[in-house]
């Protein structure tokens, strides 16, 4: 992932340089300054020269270098030099030694140059952009990432402020090369995309520079997965024989990904050993993967023995991966104390700030860093090694150091998390870390078997809680930042823009085949993106937005306590390997059991789904024999577990996400009863949005007034869409919401435009409409409203539109919509689905369906609903309530397919302020005491007359 700085510095960033040195010298106001003696310029002149000299050579540089040095040793000595001299010796020098690769001593004189600046304020800000640019590619160079990121950004800023700044490509280069260093592959490639965009502008481009970042992004592509991509562009490259070894390298790095080890290990052996001795490395894990161990420890003594010139520093990257691949050679070899020890040395080396050589230390503290992926890497093998050596010693400190180390590495995985721009990133990161997580709940609950009363098993909770729903949970949380005092509206206000238009630009992608037009929505997607960066890191610099941000709160189950009544009972679940782990808290307690074999578990829900959403008219429901072992493996203990409580919160993880647990037998026997006719359930994506939901104030008034749409209650409508070009009529949806109080939009009227406009002005919301879920790709779900043009983007409401919505003031959305609650399934975050995305909105709660369902049924348990929160009922009692009415009502259908489609999601708050029967006591009670009162004030009066 090296930028070939040597190999293009000269040629590519200071071509023009003499022009633009020219005009820094004359366009600024330096001020009243001696002028120069004719010896100090006739040696500036003179490194000038061979400075912009069109095919330097080392010896030329030399003596640039020591012409350079003449001039700020004789500034020094009689301070007759000009200032804006000196500022360009000391920035000249530093370039000349990043040449040479003394990257120490080029920062010294970035940093003099800088100086320099400051002490003239009136000089432009501009000229410190390549200082800022210069020093931060450095600074990488050196395994600096803090200081790397702080300059790099800081060259961004000012590159945004003076806009004919040269060399942007440059930056982004090293931006993106610093993003990949971070594992944010994706905001990596658009970096390196816009370079090569910038670039591609340019009349006289640069051929070599086109061929270096092309071969980066080909980098960052295979990271995605997208080997195929990543190879099509190397071969592409190779083709014109241009960096052959690092091709050759990068060629082998994507097989090796793909699992293709023989071709990789061709590819590496064609790599020039002299000018890249870390193929030595890649060659030895690559062994290491095909269990060949003398091939691998071979390899590992070349790269620890090479006496390239290019040898890796001592603290570079490149040697951190050598103790990291040595770690893992040793652990083979089942030479544990060693392998720590070599792990050890690798954290050392990636974390740049931690230096404790005691394998049982890790790093504690990340905010405020700069962090590198591999970091990660390394703590996560440092943590299963102990556990391995738990397994062989059965010592607990063994154990217990390696839940530390586990912690460690989820500390730095949730920052890492928080520091990137967009969902899509932080979701990639998510689904591919989810081992870690698993691992470190299993260590506690081991823990907990040997000490149950320690409070290993509430650690085990907060462990899976706090990985729930978490990038929702910041989404949702770093809105309500926006609001700090300080913050400024405009950033605000254009991070909303940029929003909506990635949006925009998402849409049109999936709605478009043409691959140039494909490439272009790319590029501008890649662009706007890096502008959401940019913003985002403006807001960073309120210090309280900053630290909001960054913190971590998790609740503990005694904390989740307070806010249950003596029914209620919040069971967690958490899915680790072939165990589902149970985590239960009620008003009294907090109970945690273990369900084994989760996959035939697993088995059973998909045969009871299918029967679920595959009704068919006049026949027997088929998933009786399903049902029977679910209650057995699931229901029962959850019975037991909950001890009688009749009010459920469930958060699942896995495929429960997507069974009604209500639909589910509450007893044994040939025809038992549901769930639904003995327990009252709700849903929530994490126990964090219990608490959150809980501070949330909701004024309850006497009547809800609701916002509610049937846009094809009339007819079946021909849809601006490429794949779902007709919407069937919905006869019910009219009805569904009729006599509802507040506004209704019905068929022509119920358009997208008019939910928009009136969203904010409705505690409810009520949408009797098609929704389409796409599992294969969530931004491609959409809301359908009455077709008005022949642009699909303005009669769907997508999924990303969703996100960018503020819903803070609504207290309930009600979907009827078929499968809003279906969507993409991502590891512990949840169901990427519409319903999700009003909850990102802002919204407490939702009513949403998990597949399509009888439009008469939905439609008549609705009107229910909605009458039941009028009379003050919770949302849950109301929902449940509505659906036994269904039960005993006339409908000629009346198994699950019918009715448990339907869930609650979110705060489960009532929406009406009840007057229960005590109030009406009191109140009576009032009424009679008063007229007790009166009469006897008034006979007391006729006694006296």
């Amino acid at each position: 992932m090296v930028t070939l700085v040597k190999a293009l510095f000269r040629d590519i960033v200071w071509k023009g340089w003499l022009l633009l040195a020219t005009w820094l010298i004359c366009a600024y106001n330096t001020g009243d300054q001696p002028h120069p003696p004719p010896t100090l310029v006739a040696w500036y002149k003179k490194a000038d020269h061979l400075f912009h000299l069109p095919n330097p050579t080392d010896a030329t540089d030399s003596l640039a270098l020591a012409a350079y040095r003449e001039v700020i040793a004789l500034g020094g000595k009689n301070g007759a030099a000009a200032d804006s001299l000196l500022f360009h010796a000391h920035l000249n020098t530093g370039i000349l030694l990043d040449v040479q690769t003394s990257y120490a001593s080029a920062i010294r004189s970035y940093l003099q140059a800088q100086r320099i600046k400051q002490q003239h304020p009136q000089w432009s800000d501009s000229l410190l952009y390549e200082v800022a640019q210069h020093t931060g590619s450095a600074y990488y160079h050196l395994n600096n990432f803090d200081s790397a990121s702080y300059f790099l950004l800081q060259a961004e800023a000012l590159a945004q402020r003076f806009t004919r700044i040269p060399e942007r490509e440059r930056l982004y280069n090293d931006l993106g090369v610093l993003y990949y260093e971070n594992g944010n592959y994706l905001q990596s490639r658009n970096y390196f995309t816009q370079a090569l965009a910038i670039i591609n502008k340019k009349p006289a481009k640069d051929a070599t520079w086109v061929v270096n970042i092309e071969n980066n992004v080909a980098a960052a592509s295979y990271k995605l997965g997208q080997y195929q991509q990543a190879i099509a562009i190397y071969k592409t490259i190779y083709s014109q024989k241009a960096f052959t070894s690092q091709i050759f390298l990068n060629m082998g790095l994507a097989y090796k990904a793909m699992g293709n080890y023989q071709q990789a290990l061709g590819w590496f052996h064609r790599v020039n050993t002299n000018t890249l001795p870390r193929v030595f490395n890649e060659l030895a894990h690559t062994h290491l993967l095909l269990q060949h161990p003398d091939s691998t420890d071979y390899y590992l003594k070349r790269f620890a023995q090479s006496n390239s010139p290019n040898k890796a520093a001592p603290n570079s990257t490149y040697t951190g991966m050598y103790h990291l691949y040595r770690g893992d050679w040793l652990i083979q070899q089942q030479q544990y104390d060693a392998a720590l020890q070599s792990l050890q040395q690798a954290i050392i080396v990636f974390s740049g700030h931690f230096n404790n050589t005691n394998v049982r230390a890790n790093p504690a503290q990340f905010t405020g860093t700069f962090t590198s992926y591999r970091l990660f890497d390394a703590l996560f093998k440092k943590a299963t090694t102990f556990e391995t050596l738990y397994k062989t010693t059965h010592s607990e400190a063994h154990l217990q150091t390696a839940l530390d180390t586990y912690n460690s590495a989820i500390a730095l995985l949730r920052f890492i998390e928080k520091s990137y721009d967009t969902d899509e990133a932080k979701l990639f990161l998510k689904n591919n870390n989810q081992q870690v997580y698993q691992n470190a709940v299993t260590v506690c609950l081991q823990l907990h078997a040997l000490h149950p009363n320690k409070g290993y098993a509430q650690q085990a909770f907060v462990m899976a809680e706090r990985n729930k729903a978490s990038v929702m949970y910041s989404g949702v949380t770093e809105k309500g930042f926006r609001k700090l005092p300080g913050i400024d509206a405009g950033l605000v206000q254009q991070e909303r823009n940029i929003k909506y238009n990635l949006a925009r630009l998402s849409i049109r992608s999936d709605q478009t085949q043409d691959s140039a037009a494909l490439v272009t929505l790319a590029n501008e997607k890649a662009g706007f993106e890096i502008q959401l960066a940019q913003v985002q890191h403006a807001l960073q610099q309120n210090s309280l937005y900053y630290q909001l941000k960054y913190q971590e709160t998790y609740p503990r189950p005694d904390s989740l306590q307070q806010y249950l009544g003596r029914q209620q009972a919040v069971i967690s679940f958490y899915a680790t390997g072939n165990t589902l782990n149970v985590f239960v808290i009620t008003r009294s307690g907090f109970k945690q059991t273990r369900i084994d074999s989760f996959s035939t578990i697993q088995q059973a829900i998909t045969h009871w789904l299918t029967a679920l959403q595959n009704p068919e008219s006049g026949r027997r429901f088929k998933g009786a024999p399903w049902g029977r072992q679910l209650y057995r493996q699931l229901v029962q203990p959850l019975q037991a577990l909950t001890a009688g409580a009749t009010e459920w919160t469930i958060i699942p993880d896995n495929i429960l996400y997507y069974l009604p647990f209500e639909s589910l037998p509450a007893e044994a026997g040939d025809e038992p009863q549901t769930l639904l006719e003995t327990t009252e359930i709700s849903y929530q994506f994490s126990s964090r949005f219990i608490i959150a939901q809980a501070a949330r104030k909701q004024s309850a008034s006497t009547v809800i007034q609701t916002l509610a749409f049937a846009p094809f209650a009339e007819a079946g409508k021909p849809f601006p869409h490429p794949e779902y070009t007709f919407m069937q009529q919905l006869p019910a949806s009219a009805e569904e919401i009729a006599h509802l109080p507040g506004l209704a939009f019905t068929n022509q009227q119920a358009t997208k435009e008019q939910f928009l406009h009136h969203l904010q002005q409705y505690p409810v919301v009520h949408l009797a409409t098609h929704a389409i879920a796409d599992t294969g790709n969530s931004a491609a779900s959409f809301i359908a409203f009455y077709p008005q043009s022949p642009q699909p983007t303005q009669d769907a409401l997508y999924l990303e539109e969703l996100y960018g919505l503020n819903m803070e003031g609504t207290q309930l959305v009600i979907i009827s919509a078929c499968e809003t609650g279906h969507g993409q399934l991502v590891n512990s975050e949840g169901v990427l689905s519409l319903t999700r995305g009003f909850a990102y909105a802002g919204c407490a709660s939702m009513v949403n369906s998990l597949w399509k369902a009888d439009d008469a049924a939905t439609a008549a348990i609705l009107h229910q609903f909605q009458l039941y929160l009028q009379k003050g009922f919770t949302k849950a009692k109301a929902l449940r309530q509505a659906k036994l009415d269904y039960l005993h009502s006339n409908a000629l259908y009346k198994t699950p397919n019918y009715w448990a489609h339907l869930i609650l999601t979110g705060d489960n708050q009532p929406l009406v302020q009840a007057v229960t029967w005590f109030r009406w006591l009191l109140v009576t009670g009032a009424v009679v005491a008063v007229l007790s009162g009166m009469i006897y004030y008034i006979k007391r009066r006729k006694k006296s007359t």
